[in-house]
């Protein structure tokens, strides 16, 4: 089936035609890149189903649930859901602890396997001196305020083109700073009902801010990092060489100790004899 012709119909009709010949579990994700980090870490019997998309998945697994199909558990980014009040409406469902799989990588050991790789020791040392936090702090903080932005903007339910706020357009590379005031005046620009931006993002609440930043951001920053301040990067290694070691370094023992681990650890139980996590 082509790429973007799947939906929950689709998912659930694939599903049950599989199960003539697979008796575990069924693990639904969003996407090819879930698709790869999931493949080392899961089970023999687990079998791997790209549902192309959150809405996709939700959907699939509300499908199953109707008919009451077991051994199928539907693996999702938190996004902005757990900050708007949104829940997930099924036992079948976990949802990551923080924004999206990457930040959870991002707050895991798998950062200091990519700052080992692509970084260097004297500079990062000469950094954390300076900022008296670590990296992953830096990193965090410098984040937030796209994070805030982007959650602004949806809160505010207003058509902006994403491509406007683009990580590297307004991150010095020679510094690593976020020029903050260029970031919300282009946005700003954008929105012609007179909502004031700035007033807005500093009306939000101010919850755990690894359920605020978006991982995607945090490795655009951290490769903007790695080109001065925290090492030498070169302009060939780009995004998607930093997400696959991100995604490769974090051990399935230190996965199965965050809550999204716990969680999928929890929903085993409930579902013996289905397993996600190798034996």
């Amino acid at each position: 089936m082509p790429k973007g012709y799947k939906n929950p119909s689709t998912l659930a009709a694939e599903i049950k035609m599989t199960r003539a010949n697979h008796c575990g579990t069924f693990l639904v994700v969003e996407g090819a890149n879930d698709v790869r980090f999931w493949a080392p870490r899961r089970h023999v019997d687990c079998d791997l189903v790209d549902g192309e998309g959150k809405k996709n998945v939700v959907g699939v697994v509300n499908r199953l649930d109707a008919v009451e199909f077991d051994g199928v558990l539907g693996v999702v980014d938190s996004d902005y859901d757990s900050l708007n009040g949104v829940t997930l409406g099924s036992d079948n469902l976990v949802a990551t602890d923080a924004h999206d799989l990457e930040c959870l990588l991002c707050r895991s050991s798998a950062l200091d396997t990519v700052l080992a790789e692509f970084g260097s020791s004297e500079k990062i040392q000469r950094f954390e001196r300076r900022e008296g936090v670590d990296v992953r702090t830096s990193l965090l903080n410098r984040a937030e305020i796209f994070g805030r932005l982007r959650w602004a903007v949806q809160s505010l339910e207003l058509s902006i083109d994403s491509g406007l706020i683009r990580v590297p357009r307004f991150v010095h590379d020679r510094s690593w700073t976020v020029d903050r005031n260029a970031l919300i005046r282009t946005v700003q620009g954008e929105i012609s009902d007179g909502s004031t931006l700035s007033a807005q993002i500093d009306s939000l609440s101010r919850p755990d801010p690894w359920y605020v930043v978006q991982g995607p951001d945090l490795i655009e920053l951290l490769r903007i990092g790695l080109k001065h301040v925290l090492g030498d990067l070169p302009n060939t290694t780009g995004y998607k060489e930093i997400a696959r070691v991100l995604r490769a370094a974090i051990s399935t023992a230190e996965l199965k100790t965050t809550k999204f681990g716990v969680d999928i650890r929890r929903w085993e139980v409930r579902n013996i004899p289905y397993a996600v996590f190798p034996a």
